[in-house]
């Protein structure tokens, strides 16, 4: 149980608490039902492990996540400089195009402590979870709004009728006489008469 509830606090899902405590779902679910003391703890350790996304979300929203900057399909290097600000080179043997061996030089790639080659990131917050969090912290300012008008020319729009299996949607008009001439043109001969 402790295990099960730890993973929740930690932000898992229900099924991923399951897993990692080695038990099945319909497991949990009764130990929830059937002891109150667990059903409390289960409801407090979702709320941990949903505000430790809600902080993750947050963070990432503002400050973003670290991206590597692709160029031409090909991760972007970081290169060793000089204390003078030049780029430190290294001479190296090549083959050109000729397919004759010749020296050239090249830059040297910086490495991080493990000695694994560095490249460029770029640090992006996210505008999509941005929108999210404002929109969840305050509805009233940030909620879509649309709004369908419902009158024309201050005269209400007339009701759409199914005649004859015709939709009808007689547009602006308010005066009832023209509706019914509207509603019977629209309606089969056929129809009619039983009508």
């Amino acid at each position: 149980m402790l295990t099960f509830l730890s993973a929740l606090a930690d932000g898992a899902t229900v099924g991923e608490a399951t897993t990692e405590a080695g038990i099945n779902r319909a497991t949990a679910y009764r130990w929830k039902e059937s002891d109150a003391e667990f059903a409390a703890a289960w409801d407090e350790s979702l709320e941990e492990g949903t505000e430790l996304l809600e902080r993750e979300a947050v963070r990432r929203a503002v400050h973003g996540v670290e991206e590597p900057v692709v160029y031409q399909g090909q991760l972007t290097p970081i290169y060793e400089h000089n204390p003078d600000g030049t780029l430190r080179m290294v001479e190296t043997r090549e083959r050109n195009a000729a397919g004759r061996m010749v020296t050239v030089q090249k830059p040297v790639q910086a490495v991080d402590a493990e000695g694994n080659p560095r490249f460029l990131t770029i640090r992006k917050p996210s505008d999509t979870l941005m929108i999210f969090m404002l929109k969840s912290r305050r509805p009233n300012t940030y909620r879509e709004r649309g709004s369908i008008d419902h009158t024309s020319g201050g005269k209400p729009l007339a009701p759409a009728v199914a005649a004859g299996g015709v939709l009808v949607v007689p547009g602006i008009m308010a005066d009832a006489a023209a509706w019914t001439k509207a509603v019977s043109d629209a309606t089969p001969a056929d129809e009619k008469g039983g009508a």
